[in-house]
């Protein structure tokens, strides 16, 4: 693993503001692997950190680094809403979804997520450093410094920018304070990949993440993302 190295910490903020920003349109996440991410957690079956009658009372969602927020959209259109339990409407949303624009995710999310709740209701939350992101369901910070009152919150934690953390142990530390006991942390990310400003951690692959966060592992695969991320899933200890 392979990390840049900042002069400060204000330079690492304005840098990842501004990287945000270029790319506050951009979404990987896609409603094909998030169908998928569900199937697989509620195949595991030893957590009652969330199940599948819409989370009511349990563990919310927390989705790390979300820019636009489209990824926050489709993980409540897929885990809450009740059109997306269906096999017809899953392939809808599969075929429809073929593009990396935000925008156009969330009017999917949107319309494929009638009766998966509101941005008020708690269960699916979202993390994001520029200021221009904010909503009702997103909080606007660093997501290596998330409020206190978080602990122990969520069931579910996903990210696909943990290469933008300036100080990994750090962030996986802030991320299991903020998880529920029995958690899944869900992780996809590009192996290998060069570090750079934009991109502070890097060089690392699927035993790389296994060592960094020490817990058992639910799934893991290298390059079956649509985007060819590759993915792994934790169960958190507690």
């Amino acid at each position: 693993m392979k990390l840049y190295e900042y002069k400060t910490r204000d330079e690492y903020i304005q840098n990842q503001i501004e990287r945000s920003r270029e790319k506050s349109q951009y979404c990987k996440v896609f409603f094909g692997d998030v169908i998928r991410y569900k199937e697989l957690l509620l195949a595991d079956k030893k957590t009652d950190a969330f199940n599948d009658r819409g989370n009511r009372g349990l563990n919310p969602i927390l989705c790390l680094g979300v820019r636009s927020g489209a990824e926050v959209d489709i993980f409540r259109a897929v885990f809450l809403g009740p059109l997306l339990k269906t096999r017809w409407v899953q392939r809808l949303a599969v075929r429809l979804d073929r593009d990396t624009e935000g925008y156009k995710k969330i009017k999917l999310a949107h319309w494929l997520g009638i009766g998966s709740g509101g941005t008020r209701d708690g269960r699916v939350v979202g993390v994001e450093l520029a200021p221009e992101a904010e909503r009702a369901d997103i909080w606007i910070g660093s997501y290596d410094e998330l409020p206190a009152g978080w602990r122990g919150r969520f069931g579910l934690i996903y990210s696909n920018s943990i290469d933008h953390s300036q100080d990994p142990e750090k962030t996986v530390a802030e991320w299991k304070r903020v998880a529920a006991p029995g958690a899944y942390a869900l992780l996809a990310f590009t192996p290998g990949k060069k570090v750079s400003s934009h991109d502070p951690f890097g060089g690392f692959g699927l035993d790389e993440m296994k060592t960094l966060w020490n817990e058992p592992v639910v799934f893991s695969n290298a390059a079956d993302n649509f985007v060819g991320y590759s993915e792994i899933c934790f169960r958190l200890k507690g």
